[in-house]
């Protein structure tokens, strides 16, 4: 199985035969369009403050807290809807923040090693871009926070068949364990 650096190398080699363009001409035209559609992207995008390119993820933003109140009135709304259920109340614990990955420059190159064998070298650099506030990376994707459990307090929790429907319900929806749901009966 070849590793992913022989796999990229090869596809660039056929690429850059096909076009008859020169490999570093390539490169070029292939950055080129990566910062044009990040230009188009930040455009469409609201802009945050995000943190330099030096680390690949971040988990700075302060929205934190705001997605979890929203993902609690969501929840109470689906889960006041379950038949039985009752009024709700949900609370929802977040076990970090969302998270910024930035694009990366992959750069192979060959090396001769001490024993007379070459091998494949991945030097990897973050693409920086200069803007009005100074130098920062391209976010490439944006993950939600991810959720460390919920729990769920309703009137209808002390019924078998309710707090299934509700665990089933939870789970699918944040796509996490039932191990990480618990649900209780509301003390009236």
């Amino acid at each position: 199985m070849k590793n992913i650096g022989e796999t990229v190398k090869g596809i660039f080699d056929r690429i850059s035969e096909k076009t008859k363009l020169g490999k570093g001409i390539l490169l070029a035209v292939v950055l080129l369009l990566g910062g044009i559609a990040a230009l188009i992207l930040g455009e469409i995008v609201p802009e945050e403050k995000s943190a330099s390119a030096e680390s690949e993820t971040t988990v700075t933003k302060p929205m934190t807290d705001e997605y979890a109140l929203q993902l609690e009135e969501r929840l109470t709304s689906i889960i006041s809807s379950v038949y039985g259920a009752g009024k709700t109340r949900v609370m929802v614990t977040l076990e970090s923040g969302s998270e910024d990955v930035y694009l990366h420059n992959y750069d192979y190159g060959e090396t001769d090693g001490s024993d007379g064998k070459s091998s494949v070298e991945r030097k990897d650099e973050y693409v920086i871009v200069d803007g009005d506030d100074g130098e920062k990376g391209i976010v490439v994707r944006q993950s939600e926070p991810r959720v460390r459990g919920v729990a769920v307090v309703c009137e209808g929790g002390g019924t078998e068949s309710v707090k299934q429907q509700i665990v089933e319900t939870v789970t699918a929806l944040l796509d996490i364990s039932s191990a990480r749901v618990s649900v209780a009966k509301m003390d009236s």
